[in-house]
């Protein structure tokens, strides 16, 4: 096993400020000998000493005092040292809709069932989004209230079960084919990027393809997908089409921000949806004002505060996840 281990890298990525290079640093470190099992574990006893702390604690302190218990009494049983742990801080932040858990800032913690013996492992993004790196080194971004599945033998049979929403980047293994199985649907590919949307209530399900090929399957159904495609699965008729369609926006809610250049608030408010899982009701009056701003993890009532400045806009929020947005009278 690598002896020098990237601990920044490893809570860069938990925070999401890595950027693509740096990803696939990390990932060229996991794949090498039993690295990734030391990764896992680092994630178990910090989710331990979440767990084990019942409610939020807004002392970090307090996170770290426990968590060096649990490295001392790791220490007491094993040889390998983790001591440069110390060297690191994890601030701790208000959950927001890019921090999930609300319990700190690493963008992946989730909530982790099961240790070995048991079969399974299941991730769960609670208060938003969270990225997951799978046993293979493919990565998954699952959005708010979803959940993902898969076998302790993942990498031999790469099957995983997802409710909810998630966007996949799958690392390419011709031997071993890796499919997605999502209640009457399974989506089977060997290396690409793609988003599904299957939320339990929802009427619909959804495969956004934006890079590779990807089969689908459902009933006695399959077709195979190409870059820049939507299939939808009706699950009252257990009908499957597959369009041409808007991938990155089925697919952009996973990015760490988004810029809207000179764009017009109807347009900004469908994606403001998307990002922050609400319904917006638009006062068609002002659905021309134009503007530009990028969203990152604020609250969204901060964007509509900045764009009230701009323009003359009010704005008001709902039960039901709902916001309403008119034009302010002269």
């Amino acid at each position: 096993m690598d002896k020098t281990i990237p601990w920044e890298l490893i809570i860069a990525h938990f925070k999401n400020e890595t950027n693509q290079q740096e990803e696939a640093e990390l990932n060229s470190w996991l794949k090498k000998d039993n690295n990734h099992s030391l990764y896992t574990e680092f994630l178990s006893l910090w989710e331990e000493v979440q767990s084990e702390s019942g409610s939020y604690q807004p002392d970090t302190q307090y996170y770290w005092k426990q968590l060096e218990t649990k490295i001392g009494r790791t220490k007491e049983k094993k040889e390998q040292s983790f001591i440069s742990l110390y060297k690191y801080k994890i601030t701790v932040a208000a959950a927001s809709v890019l921090l999930i858990i609300s319990v700190s800032t690493s963008f992946f913690i989730g909530t982790k069932h099961a240790q070995p013996p048991v079969s399974a492992q299941t991730y769960t993004a609670l208060n938003g989004k969270s990225q997951i790196v799978l046993p293979d080194g493919s990565l998954v971004w699952i959005n708010k209230g979803s959940t993902l599945t898969y076998e302790t033998s993942f990498l031999n049979n790469r099957n995983v079960r997802l409710t909810g929403e998630a966007l996949f980047k799958v690392t390419k293994n011709n031997k071993y084919p890796f499919t997605v199985n999502v209640d009457d649907i399974r989506v089977k590919v060997t290396g690409t990027s793609f988003n599904i949307q299957a939320y339990e209530k929802e009427p619909q399900m959804k495969v956004a393809l934006l890079e590779g090929k990807v089969s689908v399957m459902a009933g006695n159904q399959e077709k195979e997908m190409s870059p820049g495609e939507i299939a939808s699965f009706n699950k009252e008729n257990k009908e499957l089409s597959i369009n041409k369609d808007d991938v990155v926006f089925e697919s952009f809610w996973a990015d760490s921000s988004y810029t809207f250049t000179a764009q017009n608030l109807k347009y900004i408010c469908k994606y403001l949806e998307r990002w922050y899982n609400i319904d917006i009701s638009l006062d068609p009056s002002i659905a021309d004002n134009v503007y530009t701003f990028t969203i990152t993890d604020e609250p969204l009532e901060t964007i509509l505060q900045i764009m009230s400045r701009v323009t003359p806009i009010k704005y008001s929020f709902e039960e039901k996840n709902k916001v309403i947005i008119k034009h302010v009278e002269p």
